[in-house]
Formats: C-alpha cells, sequence, structure tokens
C-alpha cells in the first residue's frame, strides 16, 4: 500500500474509459476546489476517444492532478481498484468521469471527514445529459444526516430499514468517499469482478470488523443521466446487472433468509418497479433480436421471490399482462389523465 504524503487528505480517484466528451467538465467543476491538501487521480483503462489528448492539457496546468493510462480495460471493478491503489490521500473520493461536483464540496467533505468516519455518502441530484437538474435523489428516509456501525448488529439493521435507493448500499460511484487504509484492508472478490459491484462487495466484506458510516444529507454533486454506460448490450441487462447483483450481493455476505437481505430486495424493487419491468416485457416483444424474454422472466422471478400480498400482486400482474394488454391499458391511462386536466 502506498503511504500517505504530509498533509495529503483526499484523492479524488476517476476511472474512464472514453469519457472525454465530459471528462473535461468534471474535471473542471473539481480541480478549482483543490489544494495542497487534495489530489486528483484519474486512470484511464485504455480509451480510444480523446482522453490522453484531454489529460495532457490538464496535467500540465494542474500540478496536484495525476493521469495514468493502460493499454487495455479492465472493467469498471478492476479498474478502480487500481485507481484507488495509485491514490496517496487518507481518504479516497470515488467519483465517475461524467458527474459534475458541486462547489464548496470538497470543503464540506473536510469538514465532516474530521468525524472519522470510514465511509461518507453525500446526496446529488439527477439531471439529464445536458446535466439540467430533474431532482435530489433521497438515499435515506427520513433524509438527514444519520451515523451507523454496520458491525453492530442493531445500528446495522436501522441503517437498512432507513434505506431508500441502492446508495445506502454503496451503489454510486461519485457519491463515495472512503477511508484509504479501509479499502485497502478489503479485497476485490473474484466472484463479483466484472460485475459493476466489486466495490460493494470489497465494503460489505469490511462490516464484520468495524465499518463506521455516515449518510451526509447534504448535495455535493449533480448526476449525469441519460449517459448509462451499461445500457449498450440491451435493458433486459441492465436490469439483469441491478436485480441479478444485488441478489447475489445480499445472499452471499448476509444470507437469503436475512432482515439485510430482505432490505436489499425491498430497495431493487424500488429501483425496478413493476412499470419498469412491463415496459422491458414490451421491449422483448418488440425487439426479440435484442431483449431477452428468457432472462427477463427469470429477473421478474427473482425480484417478486419475497412473500407478501403486495409482492404476490406485482409477481401475478407481471405474469398476466401481455403486450396488447399493456398497450391498452397506457393508452387508457394516458387518456384519463388527459380528461383530468381538461375537468
Amino acid at each position: 500500500m502506498p503511504s500517505f504524503n504530509n498533509g495529503l487528505k483526499i484523492s479524488v480517484c476517476i476511472p474512464v474509459y472514453n469519457c472525454a466528451e465530459f471528462l473535461g467538465q468534471a474535471l473542471d467543476s473539481i480541480l478549482p476546489q483543490t489544494d495542497d491538501r487534495i489530489e486528483v487521480v484519474v486512470y484511464d483503462g485504455g480509451s480510444t476517444d480523446g482522453t490522453p489528448e484531454l489529460m495532457s492539457y490538464y496535467s500540465k496546468a494542474w500540478a496536484n492532478l495525476r493521469y495514468h493510462r493502460d493499454s487495455h480495460r479492465g472493467g469498471i471493478d478492476a479498474d478502480l481498484a487500481t485507481c484507488v491503489g495509485f491514490a496517496q490521500g487518507e481518504y479516497c473520493w470515488l467519483f465517475s468521469g461524467d458527474d459534475v461536483m458541486r462547489p464548496g464540496a470538497i470543503e464540506r467533505a473536510l469538514n465532516w471527514l474530521n468525524e472519522k468516519h470510514d465511509i461518507l455518502i453525500c446526496n446529488h441530484t439527477i439531471c439529464n445529459k445536458e446535466m439540467v437538474i430533474s431532482h435530489v435523489h433521497t438515499v435515506l428516509q427520513p433524509d438527514q444526516a444519520f451515523t451507523a456501525n454496520l458491525a453492530n448488529k442493531e445500528e446495522r439493521l436501522e441503517w437498512f430499514r432507513r434505506a431508500v435507493t441502492s446508495e445506502a448500499y454503496f451503489s454510486f460511484l461519485s457519491g463515495l468517499i472512503v477511508r484509504r487504509e479501509k479499502w485497502h484492508n478489503g479485497t476485490l472478490h473474484e466472484a463479483f469482478n466484472r460485475s459493476c459491484w466489486g466495490h460493494v462487495a470489497r465494503v460489505f466484506g469490511l462490516i464484520s470488523s468495524g465499518l463506521k458510516v455516515c449518510y451526509v444529507a447534504e448535495v455535493w454533486l449533480d448526476q449525469r443521466g441519460e449517459n448509462d454506460s451499461f445500457m449498450d448490450k440491451g435493458i433486459v441487462n441492465r436490469i439483469r446487472i441491478g436485480i441479478e447483483g444485488y441478489h447475489m450481493l445480499a445472499d452471499n455476505f448476509f444470507g437469503h433468509d436475512s432482515i439485510e437481505a430482505f432490505h436489499i430486495r425491498r430497495v431493487i424493487r424500488h429501483e425496478f418497479p413493476l412499470m419498469t419491468m412491463l415496459y422491458t416485457k414490451v421491449q422483448c416483444h418488440l425487439h426479440p433480436e435484442k431483449e431477452d424474454r428468457v432472462l427477463l422472466d427469470r429477473l421478474a422471478k427473482l425480484a417478486y421471490c419475497d412473500n407478501s400480498p403486495a409482492i404476490l400482486s406485482d409477481r401475478l400482474i407481471y405474469l398476466a399482462t401481455s403486450y396488447r394488454l399493456f398497450v391498452v391499458v397506457r393508452f387508457a391511462y394516458r387518456a384519463f389523465k388527459k380528461i383530468r386536466r381538461i375537468l
């Protein structure tokens, strides 16, 4: 493990691949906030766009920016681990190359880090591709600062009960600041390498040794939407990454019948609601060459595996809804909304 530099508090770690279109905007939002306590580490997993040229320009202008490049792409899990491996700060702010940090965010983070948490999770907005803000993305409910040592079962269950999105379970890179020493106490689990959740498996693996996490109910960044690189293989595959990945994490680290696993499944159902599953079912009908209906049905079975009246209802609606029924219901619903506006 690299040694700490004297006074170096935060390493902003940005693994990238073909992100030149947005990386400059991300760096412009981060670098002006830095001083001798902050470094920015960009790791390029073999980009084939203009990333090297862009980074040559920024590296000349900013002494505390370090750029490392490999000739091939290792995948987000391995590339993130490699990026953090180059870091030298006491804490690593994991950051995506297409998101935008808000002014003053680093100073706010430094203030919170005085509390000696192992992980900070900040709040953020959801934007479109042009960074027009849609809404603030809530992580825990109630939406207020909350701290827990996840090694303590009572505190852990309270954290899991409060979770609204999978970001409470460390899914969103740009919202995570991790103590570097703690990070290196974990490993990249081979079973989760190339799953997109290697960093989550690493964090879950650290819980038993003590993990003090804090949700900061402050908006520190804007997340760029409509730029999901995991959509390149279709909607069903994107749903698979979320549902299958987090079900595996829940079963592996907590056991299928645990309260923790139940809450993880609850949150994942919230992120992939019934209407999303039905819409994707329609896409499988319209584009069978791209979307895998058999896989979607398997994912729906996973999503609705818990027993409750509401989940059973969703399971039956999913099974019963055909392409034609979906079209009719959607048309009727839109007509109803239009009539209500007129009245």
